[in-house]
């Protein structure tokens, strides 16, 4: 999902000098002339002054909001992520480590306020606060314990059921990884 979005910037900011006669950087100039400063009046204003379809006039505005860079920039997104959290970034690597022993394949694709764990299809993520990394999966009707908690305040789509809260690398082991592969193979199964 994440990375669907992030294709579709690319490809907006790609063609939009062939399609409007402007390249981003002249598009930031146009929207800051205009003197406006909030996301839907600039959508409002793009769509009806501009001839911009909603999506393109979203995506533009998101853009000129984020300081004119695009909006799905991942370096970008995980800096945001992890600001007043830094502390957290050994334990989110040693996580990343683990899935990945298991299941090399998968992305982990930062959003606005979470990382996606996908590959073809979502099935996880990782909600990254001051105190713990909850990583969610989607366990289908998996009993709860433990360790495979009901997941909550992860900020993911609802599907993600579970979550695996850890606190310290200690706490990374094989069960992480074969819940990990569960809510994969659930995933990719249909």
């Amino acid at each position: 999902m994440a990375k669907e979005a992030r294709e579709l910037e690319q490809a907006f900011i790609a063609s939009l000098e062939d399609e409007t006669g402007a390249d981003l950087a002249d598009w930031m100039r146009i929207v800051e002339a205009a003197g406006m400063q909030k996301n839907n009046e600039i959508v409002k204003w793009l769509k009806s002054e501009k001839d911009f379809n909603h999506m393109q006039a979203t995506m533009l505005a998101g853009i000129f909001l984020n300081g004119g860079e695009p909006v799905f920039h991942y370096p970008t997104l995980f800096r945001k992520i992890f600001a007043g959290k830094e502390k957290q970034r050994p334990l989110y690597d040693a996580i990343v480590a683990n899935l990945q022993d298991s299941l090399p394949q998968i992305l982990f694709i930062p959003t606005k306020t979470y990382v996606s764990i996908e590959e073809e299809r979502v099935f996880g993520c990782a909600k990254i606060n001051k105190t713990n990394i909850r990583v969610g999966l989607d366990l289908g009707d998996e009993p709860f314990g433990d360790y495979a908690r009901k997941g909550v305040g992860l900020g993911a789509m609802p599907n993600i059921t579970h979550m695996i809260e850890l606190k310290d690398a200690a706490q990374i082991d094989e069960r992480l990884a074969a819940y990990t592969r569960q809510a994969y193979e659930r995933a990719h199964s249909a």
